[in-house]
């Protein structure tokens, strides 16, 4: 019996749209900075590249990692205004998303599992109108992020891995993670055919999970 679905946050329930990196102007003239579009890209390039260094999300060690690919001497003020500025980058309020969303609350407990921070990643679920369907965020500031163990077991608190399910649009981090923990997936992705396999299934839009869970 399924107990609890565990979402991931961008591209699964809040897309991401590579414009939204242009807002980086906002927080620049915020603060003061001067703006280059080769700053921005550089920018843009260390927190892609944070993962392939760091095992958890600090702050501190974002900061660093910026300040490294940049060249520049940022302090936290900069990066909590860049979270602050990102958490009003959201798509128009998605009335489906909404209905199934409490249509699996009613159902399930709703968990989320994000590898970013958990109050960036509040600030846009709030915005977006959704926060209140979830009951916990795990973010990877206290364990390893996806796809390791780790972060699934966390999320799943007492829950056993059968009673769970995890569904992201990440093969690697959310669908071969959740596998790989015991979890049984579902892989957002609008460009393949829906399948049903032995540990995942295939969909092409969130609206269909009220076909199958």
């Amino acid at each position: 019996m399924i107990k609890r679905l565990i979402f991931d946050v961008d591209d699964t329930l809040i897309a991401w749209k590579e414009e939204y990196w242009n807002t980086l102007e906002k927080v620049f003239k915020k603060l003061n900075i001067e703006y280059s579009k080769e700053l921005q890209n550089k920018i843009i390039m260390a927190t892609s590249t944070y993962e392939s260094k760091y095992d958890y999300y600090n702050k501190q060690a974002m900061l660093e990692h910026i300040n490294e690919v940049t060249d520049t001497k940022f302090d936290i003020n900069f990066l909590n205004t860049v979270f602050e500025v990102f958490g009003n980058c959201i798509p128009k309020k998605d009335e489906k998303l909404v209905h199934i969303l409490d249509y699996l609350s009613q159902k399930y407990n709703l968990v989320i599992l994000t590898n970013w921070f958990e109050d960036a990643q509040t600030l846009r679920l709030k915005n977006f109108g959704i926060d209140k369907f979830f009951t916990k965020i795990f973010a990877s500031e206290n364990f390893k992020v996806k796809p390791s163990k780790e972060s699934f077991l966390i999320a799943m608190e007492k829950d056993l891995p059968e009673e769970c399910i995890m569904i992201g649009d990440s093969f690697k981090k959310d669908i071969q993670g959740a596998i790989n923990a015991g979890i049984k997936a579902i892989y957002l992705n609008p460009n393949l055919p829906k399948e049903e396999k032995e540990d995942y299934v295939i969909i092409n839009d969130i609206t269909e999970l009220k076909n199958i869970l």
